[in-house]
């Protein structure tokens, strides 16, 4: 039943009416130089081709959402040959007030920048990113419908920048080949286009055309360009690499030498086929230090390229990705799976030491085919697992296992239509993931709506999972509705049933939901003193097969950015009574009592050398505890190629219940500590010295133990026996990271990393500086690694 009025559903929103357009951008057609052009992409617009293109201008502020014209004025100038899009913008400025910075690349801070997205579909279904930011640094990635930007895309292209007497100007050359592109039967190629320019010392954007975030559309609104007779070449790309490494770990030694490759070969505009042979995905960049003692799985993004070029067509929703804030995505695809630590051999009493027990899994290779015909797009993905030999002991004498290693397939198919203005679209996509125990099959029938005039949108998905032949099924609708700009109401209904489980391939938070949310968001600008003020309203309501309420909680808060640049961010929410049904791994609920979190965080502007950034933040605790969280951010950048950040989190804790065995909790009070630091040294806007460190260091002690009552209930104290032992604990882990990075050419690097970690054993009776020193000494992880990889041909 729940399926058939999901299908109807469905069905209405593909058939529902359309509204007119609030306004239309003239195209334009776009010059084409000859075939002897030579520009030197240095930042310097000083061929005279620059001086002969015809001037674009006419932005407007987009943040603070004010719609009003800029203080100064940006040119911007563009052509194209049978290679690619140039592009070249000069921005007025007084030069005492640009800010340059250098950084890793995609990474996001507050600096002078241009940045250039391009729809080469036509019709706003999907676009890449470009941004070029004062002093060299490159950042890109791609866009998918309607305003859903992520940064895990590099492509090969060519950016620079250049400070002159009147500002500073940047220059891009955006190959046709790195782009998919609609197969056209006619010489006239339809894109669009948008160009935003980031002014770090007023704090504001500007761009063109004026599509602030508080308005409902962006993909469908660009601005239109015509090229005449635009046909990319063939692209076959090889990467090879080569790296080399040492590891005084000898548990965990991998290969001291490795080589392999990646082939990106694109025969046509609107195909794609990329694969990999003996890849080699780790060493070059540290995930952060997770201490998760929740019943919740932690969300790790995706970081290799091979995974991410043209997963754009895998994100089924706008769920499929990860939310700001921390929010867990829902996704049939998360591609961090690949490649991770082996399951249980299931072998009895086999004891692995903890690096053997996390280390990963090594893979044969992978195969990607992405592309377009019409209306249609389509993408498959699969990826095969080497066996993994683990070392450890049965009974104290020494063993060795193999794991059999995973395959992993998925297909995916999605039509679209933008005939009559509004977007509409139907997909599907089904994964597998072949363990040596069992099989895992999903299937997704997603459907997409957008209004004509941006005020609708609604995302729908139906699921079913056949899981070691259990199967289950579930699906979500998500409805937008924005009335005005700077007012947006959203309306998510859930439902899932206790057998549906995408988690092999896939990611979600959980099974054995129904239930909804409700969110109001609303931005301010013009307000005496303030920049902008964003205000957000939430509402939250599930419940599980039983009735039995499992999440619920009302959410309010507001940011407020001021004139100064200046922010402070402050919230107070509310958790009603619910029943916890995960924590005790299937061993019996409990009852959650009802209560408050609140706090707020102040940061001072970040376009100054030293900014600093202060916090603290209350929760109550399940069984009448509470945490109190306090937080100090340290920026300081004194000049344009050395950045110190530190971070310092601490928590103190009353009445944190753990899950111990069975149906036994306990209750502790605990200090949780959680420093942070990265620095950053630049020779140039191309060779990097990045050094991170990572710490986190609890000590816990029990005050009260806990069981849940037969039936379920309010969690009981729990009469100790006689000379019962004591379970206070200690977790201290260590990430430490030294890297040095120079970009030879676009995506091809030399890496030179040293990357220590550690995971030392509960001490209880050590104090935090006895942890840290031990978590420094006992690393479980302790490898240099020397790696090159070039990118040959087009």
């Amino acid at each position: 039943m729940k399926y058939r009025l999901s299908t109807v559903l469905i069905l209405g929103l593909l058939s529902a009416p359309v509204n007119a357009t609030d306004d239309q951008l003239t195209p334009f057609v776009m010059h084409r130089a000859g075939a002897d052009i030579s520009v030197k992409i240095d930042g310097n617009l000083d061929e005279p081709i620059w001086s002969d293109r015809q001037k674009r201008g006419n932005m407007v502020v987009i943040e603070p959402d004010t719609l009003a014209d800029p203080v100064n004025e940006t040119e911007t100038y563009f052509f194209y040959t049978d290679n690619g899009l140039y592009v070249g913008v000069v921005s007025h400025q007084d030069p005492d007030t640009l800010l340059a910075r250098l950084s890793s690349r995609d990474k996001f801070i507050r600096r002078d920048g241009i940045s250039f997205t391009l729809d080469p579909s036509g019709e706003g279904l999907y676009g890449y990113w470009f941004s070029v930011n004062l002093g060299g640094t490159l950042q890109d990635g791609t866009v998918i419908p309607e305003r859903q930007f992520s940064n895990q895309w590099d492509g090969a292209w060519y950016g620079a920048s250049a400070e002159t007497d009147t500002g500073w100007t940047a220059e891009m050359f955006i190959p046709w080949s790195i782009m998919t592109m609609p197969d056209i039967d006619t010489s006239t190629r339809k894109m669009g286009y948008y160009l935003s320019r980031s002014v770090a010392e007023l704090g504001e954007r500007w761009s063109h055309p004026g599509l602030p975030r508080t308005r409902s559309t962006f993909m469908s609104a660009l601005q239109p360009i015509e090229f005449e007779n635009v046909t990319p070449k063939k692209q076959l790309t090889f990467y090879p690499y080569a790296s080399s490494a040492y590891n005084r770990n000898a548990a965990n030694s991998p290969d001291a030498y490795k080589s392999g490759f990646d082939i990106f070969w694109r025969p046509l505009s609107n195909l794609q086929l990329t694969a990999t042979v003996n890849p080699d995905f780790g060493n070059v960049e540290s995930d952060r230090v997770d201490v998760n003692l929740s019943s919740f799985e932690s969300f790790f993004s995706e970081k290799r390229a091979f995974f991410l070029e043209g997963q754009e067509i895998f994100n089924t929703s706008p769920r499929a990705r990860q939310q700001m804030g921390g929010g867990t995505p829902t996704s049939l695809i998360y591609t961090r799976r690949i490649g991770s630590s082996p399951r249980d051999t299931g072998i009895a009493d086999l004891e692995l030491p903890l690096v053997v027990k996390n280390q990963p899994s090594e893979l044969y290779g992978a195969a990607k085919i992405t592309g377009q015909n019409g209306n249609w797009r389509y993408g498959l993905l699969a990826a095969f697992e080497e066996d993994t030999k683990l070392d450890g002991l049965i009974n104290g004498t020494p063993f060795q296992a193999t794991q059999d290693g995973r395959d992993y397939a998925a297909g995916r198919f999605l039509y679209e239509d933008t005939s009559t203005g509004a977007r509409r679209s139907v997909g599907w996509l089904t994964t597998h993931a072949a363990h040596p125990q069992y099989d895992a099959t999903v299937h997704g029938l997603d459907t997409h709506y957008l209004s004509r005039n941006g005020k609708w949108q609604a995302d729908a998905q139906l699921i079913a999972s056949d899981v070691d032949d259990v199967t289950g099924q579930g699906g979500f609708v998500d409805i937008s509705y924005t009335p005005k700009r700077g007012r947006k109401h959203s309306l998510a209904f859930d439902y899932f049933d206790d057998k549906v489980d995408i988690n092999d391939f896939g990611f979600f938070r959980r099974n054995d939901i129904k239930g909804g949310r409700y969110k109001y968001g609303r931005t301010d600008s013009n307000i005496p003193g303030l920049q902008e003020r964003r205000t957000n309203l939430r509402i939250v309501e599930e419940y599980n097969r039983d009735g039995q309420r499992t999440r619920s909680g009302i959410f309010a808060n507001q940011d407020r950015v001021f004139d100064s640049n200046n922010s402070v961010f402050y919230e107070l929410n509310y958790f009603p009574k619910r029943w916890e049904d995960r924590n005790s791994e299937g061993n019996g609920d409990y009852r959650v009592e009802g209560r408050w979190q609140t706090g707020a965080f102040f940061e001072t502007d970040e376009s100054r050398p030293l900014s600093v950034g202060i916090g603290a933040f209350y929760t109550g605790e399940h069984i009448g505890g509470r945490t109190l969280e306090y937080s100090v951010e340290t920026a300081w950048r004194p000049n344009d190629r050395f950045s110190l950040i530190v971070d310092l989190g601490y928590e103190d804790k009353k009445g944190w219940v753990l899950h111990q065995s069975n149906r036994e909790f306990g209750a502790y009070d605990a200090e949780f500590w959680r420093p942070q630091i990265e620095m950053d040294f630049f020779l140039s806007a191309r060779q990097q010295f990045r050094i991170t460190a990572q710490w986190a260091g609890i000590k816990a002690d029990e005050r009260e133990r806990l069981d849940v009552p037969l039936g379920d209930g309010s969690l009981q104290t729990l009469n100790l026996a006689a000379g019962a032992s004591d379970r206070d604990f200690t977790i201290s882990r260590v990430t430490f990271q030294a890297r040095y990075r120079w970009e030879l050419a676009p995506l091809s690097d030399l890496f030179i990393v040293y990357t220590r970690g550690s995971d030392v054993d509960s001490m209880p009776d050590e104090d935090f500086g006895e942890l840290l020193s031990d978590a420094w000494t006992d690393a479980l992880i302790d490898i240099f690694v020397i790696k090159l990889r070039y990118r040959l041909g087009g």
